[in-house]
C-alpha cells in the first residue's frame, strides 16, 4: 500500500506563470536532520529547485532519523509525496549464491534491495499524470527505474559513481576472501550501471573524475557536473573551543567504516603521541562497537549529533580520512562551510578543487595524515588560514545559484531534445 501526500502548496497569484512539474525519486525520504551528509545535500537541493518546479517527490519509506520531521519537510515544499513500503530484505552477506547472482543477474544487493514493482509502478503513475519535464533519479540505486518513467526524460543524479568507488573498494581489500567479495560486488555494480546508465537520457556526476568516467563510458549521454553546494555561514566566536578532532559519518556505509577503523588502528595513536589531550569525536548513525573500545586514547562516541553547526563549531578541526568511495565527501563541504580546518586524504579531498595546504591539508598515508593533524591542532595561526582560504574557496567556485542554474538548464535541454526525437519519429511514421 501506497502511502501519498498531497501537499498544498502556497496561493499563487493569478499572473503568475505556471510552473513545470518535475518528478523526483529517492532511495528514502531524506531531510535536514537525517543524518546523512548526502541526503541532507539532496534536500538543499530540493528546496531550490521547489521554486521553479512542482515537485512529485517518490521514496521508499525508511529514514534513519525523525520520519514524522522528514514527511513534514517534505510536504512543505512538494506538490505531493508518495512513500513505497520497502521490500522485504534478502541475499545478505552468508547468501553465497546472493553474492555470486549480483553479476549474473546485474543486480548488486543493495539494487535487489530495492527492487520494487511499487516503485516501478509509482513512479509510472506520476510520469503517466503529472506532465513533467524530467524525472530525476537521485543515487545509483534509483537507476533501476529509468524505463518506467515513459516518455518523461530521465536524469539520474548520480551522487556517487559506483563504477569508481567500488572498484577503489576492491583495490584497497586485504586478504583472498574479502578481496574476491569485494570485486564480485564492483563486478555487479559495473554491470549494473553500464546497463541502467546508458537508459537514462542524461547523467549528473558531483565530481570531475566521475564525470570522466561517466564520459568514457557514455559519449553520447550528456553529463552535467554539478558540484556539491555549500551555504558559507559564519564563523562562531570561540569557535574550536571544544578542542577535539571530528569525524562524522553514516557508518552503515562501507567508506565511513573503513575510514574509521584506518583512523583509530594507524592515525590517531600517532595523533595521541603528540597531543596527548585532544579528543577524538565520531558523530553520525551506526557507529561500530569497537570505536568505544578506544575511550582510554581519548575517544569519545557522540552518535547522532542534532547540530552540525554546534560540532563543527566546538571542534578543533575536522578528519576526512577515506581511502576508497567515490563523488564528493560532503563532510568536508559541511566543515569547510562552517569555517572548521580540515585534514583529508586525496580521496577525501575530491571533487572540492582544493589546494593542498591552502584549504585543507591533504595527506596520502597514515604517517602524513597524523603529522597534518599534529600541525593543525598545535597552530591557531595554521587553523586560521586553511578555514580562511577554504571558506573564500566555497564562495567562489559552490555556489548554490550556480548549480540550481546548470540543473535546470539541462533538465529543460532533456525535455526539448525528447520532444524533438518524438516528432521526428512522428513525422516518419505519416511520411512512410
Amino acid at each position: 500500500m501506497l502511502d501519498t501526500i498531497t501537499a498544498r502548496p502556497a496561493p499563487v497569484p493569478t499572473a503568475a506563470p505556471r510552473r513545470p512539474s518535475l518528478i523526483i525519486a529517492a532511495p528514502w525520504p531524506y531531510h535536514p536532520t537525517c543524518g546523512i551528509g548526502g541526503g541532507v545535500l539532496c534536500f538543499q537541493l530540493l528546496e531550490r529547485l521547489a521554486a521553479r518546479y512542482a515537485i512529485h517527490f517518490v521514496a521508499f519509506d525508511q529514514v534513519p532519523h525523525d520520519a514524522e520531521g522528514g514527511r513534514r519537510a517534505l510536504q512543505r515544499l512538494c506538490a505531493s509525496v508518495t512513500l513505497v513500503p520497502m521490500p522485504a530484505a534478502s541475499g545478505g552477506l552468508s547468501d553465497k549464491w546472493g553474492q555470486l547472482s549480483q553479476v549474473v543477474l546485474r543486480q548488486p544487493r543493495e539494487v535487489r534491495g530495492m527492487a520494487s514493482p511499487a516503485m516501478a509502478r509509482a513512479i509510472a503513475h506520476l510520469a503517466a499524470t503529472t506532465d513533467a519535464e524530467a524525472a530525476l533519479l537521485q543515487f545509483p540505486q534509483m537507476a533501476q527505474y529509468a524505463g518506467d518513467c515513459g516518455d518523461v526524460p530521465v536524469a539520474v543524479d548520480t551522487q556517487d559513481v559506483a563504477i569508481v568507488s567500488r572498484f577503489r573498494e576492491w583495490r584497497s581489500a586485504r586478504g583472498g576472501a574479502k578481496r574476491l567479495t569485494r570485486l564480485v560486488a564492483w563486478l555487479a555494480w559495473l554491470r549494473y550501471e553500464l546497463h541502467w546508465y546508458a537508459q537514462a537520457d542524461g547523467l549528473v556526476a558531483l565530481s570531475d573524475n566521475d564525470q570522466g568516467v561517466l564520459r568514457s563510458f557514455f559519449p553520447d549521454t550528456p553529463c552535467l557536473l554539478s558540484p556539491v553546494a555549500a551555504e558559507i555561514l559564519p564563523r562562531a566566536p570561540g569557535r574550536g573551543r571544544g578542542g577535539y578532532a571530528a569525524f562524522i559519518g553514516n557508518f552503515d556505509h562501507a567508506p565511513n567504516r573503513d575510514a574509521l577503523e584506518w583512523l583509530l588502528a594507524a592515525i590517531w595513536p600517532a595523533v595521541r603521541r603528540e597531543l596527548p589531550e585532544m579528543e577524538l569525536h565520531i558523530a553520525g548513525p551506526g557507529i561500530p562497537a569497537f570505536a568505544a573500545d578506544h575511550a582510554a586514547e581519548g575517544v569519545v562516541v557522540r552518535g547522532f549529533v542534532e547540530s552540525l553547526d554546534d560540532f563543527y563549531g566546538d571542534a578543533r578541526l575536522a578528519l576526512v580520512p577515506y581511502r576508497f568511495g567515490g563523488g564528493t565527501k560532503i563532510k568536508a563541504l559541511d566543515a569547510m562551510a562552517r569555517g572548521c580546518p580540515v585534514v583529508a586524504t586525496p580521496i577525501g579531498a575530491e571533487g572540492l578543487g582544493v589546494t593542498p595546504g591552502v584549504e585543507m591539508e591533504v595527506a596520502i598515508d597514515a604517517a602524513g595524515f597524523a603529522a597534518a593533524v599534529v600541525r593543525v591542532g598545535g597552530s591557531d595561526t595554521l587553523a586560521d588560514r586553511l578555514a580562511d582560504a577554504a571558506q573564500h574557496h566555497l564562495a567562489r567556485h559552490f555556489s548554490w545559484d550556480g548549480k540550481v542554474r546548470m540543473l535546470a538548464a539541462m533538465l529543460e535541454e532533456l525535455g526539448t531534445a525528447r520532444r524533438a526525437r518524438s516528432g521526428k519519429a512522428v513525422r516518419e511514421t505519416v511520411g512512410g
